[in-house]
């Protein structure tokens, strides 16, 4: 048997993908106000709720559905201002 490793794709741990998400909410909080930003958060939120971990947390779960809730609001709230702001710009 040769001594070739299976490369399987593995999910990063719920800890660090919790502790990236909560990262990323504190640069936005301390003043990073762009949407692409808000749409990693998103994103994070997004792979946290779909780790196969978190089925053995349900009021988990259910914060991190809530947060993705606020967050995907606050990209479409960001990338509308952005989008008045460059029509604005292209009548000055």
């Amino acid at each position: 048997m040769s001594d070739e490793r299976i490369n399987v794709p593995m999910q990063p741990e719920l800890p660090h993908l919790h502790a990236a998400t909560c990262l990323l909410m504190t640069q936005f909080i301390n003043g990073r106000h762009c949407p692409k930003l808000a749409h990693l958060i998103v994103q994070q939120l997004s792979s946290l709720l779909t780790h196969p971990e978190l089925e053995q947390f349900p009021d988990s779960r259910n914060m991190y559905q809530q947060l993705l809730e606020h967050w995907q609001k606050v990209t479409a709230l960001l990338l509308e201002h952005q989008a008045i702001g460059q029509r604005q710009s292209q009548y000055h």
